[in-house]
């Protein structure tokens, strides 16, 4: 079983998925841990972005409106700083032409989310 630290709870991690079950899943287990902040798309997370303090990102790629790179993009343009990890279930290769574009780290999916914790953990050096 995962502990959250202390202090996790300080952090605010914007969590954007389609795909319903999936997003509810993951948000549970996140806010375990973490301030969560959901979107379903690209559009409403770059709004949410704008709108809350976001100390990291996890986004999807294809969603509607706007996708998780073109909003990475946006959102980058405002923060470059912003650590980000992308879920995606694209091949690696087409992954390491877009994580050198905005710069995040990656999970293929399916992914294990005790896996997704423990990155998100490490980006924000509570691990």
């Amino acid at each position: 079983m995962l502990t959250a630290p202390n202090n996790s709870k300080n952090f605010t991690v914007l969590y954007v998925e389609d795909e319903k079950v999936i997003r509810t899943n993951v948000e549970s287990c996140l806010s375990y841990i973490f301030n969560v902040v959901v979107a379903k798309n690209g559009k409403e997370g770059l709004e949410l972005f704008k709108d809350n303090n976001i100390d990291l990102i996890i986004t999807d790629i294809n969603m509607p409106l706007k996708n998780g790179i073109e909003m990475l993009e946006d959102i980058k343009n405002e923060n470059p700083n912003v650590p980000c990890i992308i879920t995606s279930a694209f091949d690696m290769e087409a992954m390491d032409k877009i994580d050198s574009k905005v710069s995040c780290q990656y999970m293929l999916k399916p992914f294990d989310v005790r896996d997704l914790l423990n990155n998100s953990l490490k980006i924000l050096e509570l691990d």
